[in-house]
């Protein structure tokens, strides 16, 4: 029998890179602070919501045209 090795999750492994990514343009006093997490989150929950206003408009004026 052929052993498998274990593999991480992928949404472990998703988290890992983009807490990684975040790392890199955030500035130094957030990066190793507690807050971090609550401040990806807020930035996440922006993201979406902008996202979802464009997309709402732009999918509008693409019916209205």
């Amino acid at each position: 029998m052929v052993k498998k090795k274990q593999r991480k999750s992928v949404f472990k492994e998703a988290r890992d890179n983009m807490s990684e990514d975040f790392n890199k343009f955030m500035p130094e006093k957030l990066r190793a602070q507690k807050g971090k997490k609550k401040f990806v989150l807020w930035l996440f929950i922006l993201e979406v919501v902008v996202l979802g206003v464009l997309g709402r408009f732009i999918y509008k004026w693409w019916l209205e045209s």
